[in-house]
């Protein structure tokens, strides 16, 4: 847990650090959201020491926004017709994932795992197919120096732990590696922070490559 406390606040302060406002949409919304699910994670935290109650409503109120937040980083970065087109009909099919899940009747203090599950299932689709625009490319840009490379890195991780996770959880916390399986849980979030940060690097490295070219313009 502090592992990924301190991942979240580097990946806040690299990406105030870096931010601009001359960004694309895509990029200005992906330091939005992950300002937000930073101040969520900490409040969380915040709630259940001081008032030793359920933090899972905040989390049942955000998720839902960080799955569609990605969603629409992904669709904002697609390259390809078709891969847009695809993550057009996520984003269609989160109404209803969410109106699906939440029919279950769960009440909002307790975690809606198959809600979860659901979301971290679109998200995960959505940064496969991140992978299959990257091949697609014309440019010959390399995987690691493009910054969605390293954001669908981390969330494939992160929504492939979590799917399993959630859907596991009944069975796998009566079990007597309850804590190695914890570990392994929280693992994906500590490679999402990872994915986050490198993503803020690359944009900052693709900024400073085109800085010197447009100062040899103006010279010019």
């Amino acid at each position: 847990m502090i592992v990924g406390s301190y991942l979240d606040l580097i990946s806040l302060v690299v990406g105030c650090m870096v931010f601009r406002k001359s960004w694309p949409f895509a990029y200005r919304c992906l330091f939005f959201l992950n300002t937000f699910r930073v101040l969520v994670e900490f409040s969380a935290s915040l709630w259940s020491y001081f008032t030793r109650t359920s933090n899972h409503w905040l989390y049942n109120l955000f998720l839902p926004l960080q799955c569609v937040g990605f969603l629409l980083v992904f669709y904002k970065c697609s390259f390809h017709p078709a891969i847009a087109r695809i993550n057009r009909w996520l984003l269609a099919a989160f109404p209803v994932v969410t109106a699906v899940c939440w029919l279950t009747g769960a009440p909002l203090n307790s975690l809606n795992l198959w809600a979860i599950v659901g979301f971290d299932f679109l998200v995960l689709v959505s940064a496969c197919l991140a992978f299959v625009d990257q091949l697609l490319r014309m440019d010959n840009s390399h995987f690691i120096r493009q910054p969605i490379f390293w954001l669908a890195s981390g969330l494939f991780f992160y929504s492939v732990q979590s799917i399993i996770g959630y859907a596991t959880w009944e069975y796998f916390k009566k079990m007597i590696y309850f804590r190695l399986y914890t570990f392994i849980f929280f693992s994906g979030e500590y490679l999402l922070d990872v994915g986050i940060i490198g993503c803020w690097v690359c944009i900052y490295l693709e900024r400073v490559s085109k800085k010197p070219e447009t100062d040899l313009r103006q010279q010019a």
